[in-house]
C-alpha cells in the first residue's frame, strides 16, 4: 500500500506540471499574436489665436487747479472742482473765497480701441504740500460733480480718443499755513 499511495502523488505532481505547461504555452501564444499587431495612434491639430489692439494710452491735457484762494485762518475751508461745469465752487460756510488764478478740472486724455476701459484712482484722498504741512482732496470725481472715482469709458469706433474731465474737493483745516501747495494723484486705467 506504501507503493500506490506514492503512485497517486506522483501522478497529481505530473497533473499540476502538464496544467502549468499548457498555461505557459498559452501565455507564449498570446505574446506571439500581440507582437504581429501594429499599435495606432491619432493626432489633432490645436487652433491658435491672437488679436492685438493698441495699447491704453493716458495722458495729462491740464492739470487740477484749485487756483487761488483766499482763506480766514481761524476757521476750516472748503473748495470743490465740478468737473462738469469746469469751475471753482467754494462752500457757503467755508473760509475760503477765490482770489485770483484759473481754477479748473484736471483732463485726462485716454487713447485706444473701441473696448471698454476703467479709469480710477489710486488714492481715495491726497496730500497736497508746502514743504512744511499738507492739505487734502478728496472727493475726486469724473465727468460730473457726483461721478466718482471710478468710471469705465468706451471709445467710439472710429475715434479711439477720449478726453476725461476730474474733479475734487480741497480741504483747509482751521491755522492752515499760507504758500504754494503741490501733489499728485495715480490714474489707472485697464481694458474691460
Amino acid at each position: 500500500m506504501p507503493v500506490t499511495s506514492k503512485k497517486k502523488k506522483s501522478s497529481k505532481g505530473l497533473k499540476c506540471m502538464a496544467v502549468g505547461g499548457v498555461v505557459t504555452l498559452s501565455c507564449l501564444g498570446v505574446l506571439h499574436l500581440m507582437r504581429n499587431v501594429t499599435a495606432v495612434a491619432a493626432t489633432s491639430t490645436l487652433p491658435i489665436r491672437a488679436k492685438l489692439v493698441r495699447a491704453i494710452e493716458v495722458t495729462v491735457e491740464t492739470s487740477l487747479d484749485f487756483g487761488t484762494v483766499a482763506m480766514t485762518v481761524d476757521q476750516v475751508g472748503v473748495a470743490s472742482i465740478d468737473p462738469a461745469l469746469n469751475r471753482l465752487i467754494v462752500d457757503s460756510n467755508s473760509s475760503f473765497t477765490a482770489a485770483g488764478g484759473t481754477p479748473n478740472a484736471g483732463r485726462l486724455r485716454i487713447k485706444g480701441v473701441a473696448f471698454p476701459v476703467s479709469v480710477s484712482l489710486e488714492d481715495s484722498v491726497v496730500n497736497l504740500t508746502n514743504g512744511a504741512t499738507f492739505v487734502t482732496v478728496n472727493d475726486f470725481n469724473f465727468f460730473t460733480a457726483n461721478g466718482g472715482s471710478r468710471v469705465t469709458i468706451t471709445p467710439q469706433a472710429g475715434n479711439h480718443t477720449m478726453t476725461v474731465p476730474v474733479g475734487a474737493t480741497l480741504n483747509a483745516k482751521a491755522g492752515q499755513a499760507t504758500g504754494s501747495y503741490v501733489g499728485t494723484a495715480r490714474i489707472y486705467t485697464n481694458f474691460q
